[in-house]
């Protein structure tokens, strides 16, 4: 058996006395400046939060960047899983080291001269590594350069070494 359709209320308002129902009288609800300001704030405080995470785990981890670079990692060659081939220079000896995830294991010392200065020789062709992570990276690539405006005189005087010195600005870059 269906109800009458009477019966059925799609809008949840109480009725009034005469049986008719508060239609339209509910305003929509809206974004204003009161929730706008809000979000900028639990935001701000979430970033200042991360930012705090961040030079915590720096400072007490225990890792100092700086120091000599008396060991040198030349190249990692991934295995099946977690195992991995490790090319290491301590010293002025260069090891071959075996690692996975429960163990690290010497798998030997290479001593021949001619394959030591090959691999010397190729890590100097590599591209340098940047230390210091993302930070490093990114102030890098986009960080503030100084550079001081060049005058007209500077130009006029010795244009060879202004294109020099623009040349070299722009293999920066």
């Amino acid at each position: 058996m269906r109800p009458a359709e009477t019966e059925l209320l799609f809008n949840d308002a109480p009725a009034n006395d005469n049986g008719n129902q508060n239609v339209g009288n509910a305003a929509p609800p809206g974004v204003g400046f009161g929730d706008f300001l809000r979000v900028l704030i639990v935001l701000a405080i979430v970033i200042a939060l991360i930012y705090a995470l961040v030079w915590m785990l720096k400072r007490f981890s225990g890792m100092k960047s700086e120091g000599l670079d008396v060991i040198h990692l030349y190249a990692t060659q991934p295995l099946k899983g977690d195992s991995a081939l490790h090319l290491v220079e301590a010293g002025k000896r260069i090891f071959l080291i075996g690692s996975s995830g429960s163990s690290i294991n010497l798998i030997s010392e290479i001593d021949d001269k001619e394959s030591v200065d090959e691999i010397r020789l190729k890590a100097s062709s590599s591209p340098p590594r940047v230390n210091g992570g993302f930070s490093a990276l990114f102030k890098d690539k986009f960080g503030t350069q100084n550079s001081e405006p060049v005058s007209d005189e500077e130009v006029q005087a010795d244009p060879a070494s202004f294109l020099r010195k623009q040349r070299e600005r722009l293999k920066k870059l």
